[in-house]
Order: C-alpha cells, then sequence, then structure tokens
C-alpha cells in the first residue's frame, strides 16, 4: 500500500526509464554542443537554444504574440508532470495536446485523472477550437504507461502468439482493442501510440536497449502485422480513439536504441518496400490512423538527418511520391537521438515542420518545450517557416478532427472502502 504524503510536503515523483535515459541523453548532447562551441562560437551561436541566455523563460513564452504561440501550438504536444503548467498552455492555445505517461497516473484514480482532461478538453470548447489531442503509450505488456489504474493487458503480440492454431486471430485482436479502448476512455484519451508494426528481424542479435522490439514486434510477416494492427486501429476507433502506427521508416533492421543515438538503415528501398513498408503504406492513410516517424537515418535517401526532421524523407518519399496526406507525429524529441543534434532539439523541431511533419511530441517538457518554443518562435518571426507546408498540415490536422472522449458514468467509491486503484492487483 502507497503511504499518503504528510500535509504541505512536497514529493517528486521518480522519473521514468524513458526520461531517466532521456536525461543521460541531453548531458551527453551537451557537451557535444559545448565542445563546438568552443571550435566554433559564431557558428554555435546559430543554433538558438545553445548560446547562452537565448532560450525564453516559460513566463516569457506565455507573455508572448497570441497569433504566434497559436500558430506553433498546433503542432505540439508535450508530456509534463505540472497539470498547472498544462492549463496555462491551453489557456494561450500554445499546444495541441498532452502525453499522459506513468508519472501522470502513479497512486492515482481513473475518475480523477479523466476530470483533469475533461477540464482541460471544456477550455478548448469554451475557445472555438478542436478537442485537445489526449495521448498514451499504452501498448499492453511491458509497455503500459497507464497501468494502473488501467487493467493491465498483456501485449497484442503475445496474445496473438498464444492463439491455438484454430483460434480466430481476428476476433482475438478486435476484443484485445475493445477492452484497451474502454480503459483508455476511463482518463479520457483519445491517441493511443500502438500498434508496433516494425518487423521482427533477427531477434536473437538484437541489442536495441529500451527499445526492446523483440518483445513488442507483432510478426517477422509483413501481412499479418497488417492485418493485426488493421483489425486493431479499426476497433480503436469505434469507441473514438486514434491509433499511431509506428516507428517509419522501421525499427526491424536497426539493432542500436534510439533512446540514446539515431540508428541507420542501410538496405535498399526496394527491400524495404517489399517487406517492412507494407503494413505502413497499407495502414497509414485510413482516416482514424496516425504515423509516427521513429529517430532513424534511411541511408538510401538521407545519411545526415533522422527521418522524424528530414525533407527528403517526409516531403520527398512520403509527401510527394507516395502522396500520402495523413497526419505525421515524431517519436519523442527528448530523446538522446534528437538531442545529440547540432541544433539541438529547437532546430530539429524547426527542420521537422519544414520536412512536412504535423506534429512534435516533447515528452520532458520541463526540460525542453522552452528550448523547442524559442526556436519555432523565432523561426516563425522571420518567416523561416514554410507557408506552403504549414497550410498544408493545418489542412490535415482540420481533417483529422480528434474526438472527445464519450461521457461516462465512472463507479463512485463505497464509503466502507479504503481500496484505491493503485492497490488493485491489475
Amino acid at each position: 500500500m502507497v503511504m499518503a504524503a504528510m500535509p504541505g510536503t512536497a514529493t517528486a515523483d521518480p522519473p521514468s526509464l524513458w526520461q531517466a535515459v532521456a536525461a543521460r541523453g541531453e548531458v551527453a548532447a551537451k557537451t557535444k554542443r559545448k565542445r563546438a562551441q568552443t571550435r566554433s562560437p559564431a557558428k554555435a551561436a546559430t543554433a538558438g537554444e545553445t548560446a547562452a541566455g537565448k532560450v525564453l523563460s516559460r513566463k516569457e513564452l506565455l507573455a508572448a504574440d497570441p497569433e504566434a504561440l497559436e500558430r506553433i501550438g498546433r503542432h505540439i504536444i508535450i508530456g509534463y508532470h505540472s497539470i498547472a503548467d498544462v492549463k496555462a498552455l491551453v489557456e494561450r492555445k500554445a499546444i495541441a495536446g498532452i502525453f499522459v505517461t506513468d508519472h501522470n497516473v502513479r497512486r492515482r484514480k481513473a475518475e480523477d485523472i479523466r476530470a483533469e482532461m475533461d477540464a482541460l478538453q471544456e477550455i478548448r470548447r469554451s475557445q472555438g477550437l478542436p478537442p485537445l489531442i489526449i495521448s498514451a503509450d499504452q501498448e499492453g505488456g511491458s509497455v503500459s504507461r497507464l497501468t494502473p489504474p488501467l487493467k493491465r493487458q498483456s501485449s497484442l503480440a503475445r496474445v496473438i502468439r498464444k492463439l491455438p492454431p484454430e483460434g480466430d486471430m481476428k476476433a482475438a485482436v478486435e476484443e484485445y482493442a475493445r477492452l484497451q479502448a474502454a480503459e483508455l476512455n476511463r482518463v479520457g484519451v483519445n491517441l493511443n501510440f500502438s500498434p508496433v508494426v516494425d518487423l521482427m528481424i533477427d531477434p536473437k542479435r538484437r541489442s536495441d536497449g529500451q527499445t526492446q522490439l523483440r518483445h513488442r514486434a507483432l510478426s517477422s510477416d509483413p501481412n499479418i502485422v497488417r492485418d493485426v494492427s488493421g483489425w486493431y486501429c479499426d476497433t480503436l476507433a469505434t469507441a473514438g480513439v486514434y491509433c499511431t502506427i509506428k516507428h517509419f521508416p522501421g525499427l526491424g533492421r536497426v539493432s542500436l536504441d534510439t533512446h540514446r543515438s539515431a540508428g541507420e538503415i542501410r538496405s535498399a528501398i526496394v527491400e524495404l518496400n517489399g517487406a517492412d513498408w507494407i503494413p505502413f503504406r497499407d495502414l497509414m492513410s485510413r482516416p482514424h490512423v496516425v504515423t509516427m516517424l521513429g529517430h532513424v537515418r534511411l541511408a538510401e535517401i538521407d545519411k545526415a538527418v533522422p527521418a522524424s526532421f528530414s525533407e527528403p524523407v517526409v516531403t520527398g518519399l512520403m509527401r510527394t511520391n507516395w502522396q500520402h496526406e495523413g497526419l505525421l507525429i515524431t517519436d519523442d524529441f527528448s530523446m538522446g537521438a534528437v538531442m545529440e543534434w547540432p541544433q539541438g532539439v529547437g532546430g530539429a523541431a524547426v527542420k521537422a515542420l519544414n520536412a512536412g511533419v504535423d506534429l512534435v511530441l516533447v515528452s520532458f517538457s520541463e526540460k525542453h518545450l522552452n528550448a523547442v518554443m524559442t526556436a519555432l518562435l523565432a523561426a516563425d518571426a522571420k518567416g523561416e517557416i514554410d507557408a506552403d507546408k504549414r497550410a498544408a498540415s493545418i489542412k490535415r490536422l482540420s481533417a483529422y478532427p480528434f474526438p472527445s472522449a464519450p461521457a461516462m458514468e465512472l463507479p463512485v467509491p463505497k464509503a466502507t472502502s479504503t481500496a484505491t486503484d493503485a492497490d488493485a492487483t491489475p
């Protein structure tokens, strides 16, 4: 049982493993940028947030031009610790959504979390804006950031692997997705960062650290991955939850952990088209499917820049060659693969929007949001954000109205009961 804090005592949740890795990556990135600045101060100063005194404080950001804040805010999703900080940003129309994860729900009841989400959505309604994007990373299995208070489920990969030969795979997947959607509705989530559609390639030789793809990938067969993911996404959509297929261009051939550094795919495009990209291309244009871009360099197209902010990959391959008009969201910009970028997370965010990305995810907002927003505001003021790309992105976002979670009659605990969701066995 978790002991309650004494009145007036401040408690701090320990960071998740994800954030701990990000913090270590940030230290390495700062060292790298400091060395670069020593070698070439003029070049380093162009990085904006790396030059001393250039990053705006949160107070200064909130006092920035309201129209500019709203323009850049349409493209930012943040993780958080303080709901008061989130409320201030929502009131200023400075973000498009939030990422709810383990430290936001630990030792809390689902109805209390849902009440906070509903209050934020009410602010959006009063502003005449579309619903806030409330996202989560609730794959099931080891990646179950909202459990507890949400019920624990096995990973989708485990469900289909344990199915008997005569079992109905479609029925099993749909049942799984219905339960997960109902649970996500309990806390107001309308975008889930699932399913993983990266292929299971050579699992015994993987050393991908926290990525742990050998436990999360559905299959080595792209057709099975496509079918299972399609049933899952369609079922979530019926309950008002959009899915996210991840992590394009695929992590199946990447042995590095992109939480720490950018990986690279050296395989030929023709090979990727015939295998890894089948689930992505068959699912990404469905109206309730969002595609997440990984921090992986696609060697044949862009050897220098990760796909998450590469113009040749996003504009050239996806938007132009494939004529893809669905939503693209980056993987977390608080990961080492982005923080090692010479222009930092802010410069990477500017490149992402100019590449044709719609949403930038910044999970560690206390550390990185100010740098991201400072860089985007500066680029906006200088006219350095491509007007055509911005207009196309706004059109896409308008075509994807994220639903507000349906009103629910949440159970009221009995007066005689002292149990909490955190006490229950998941």
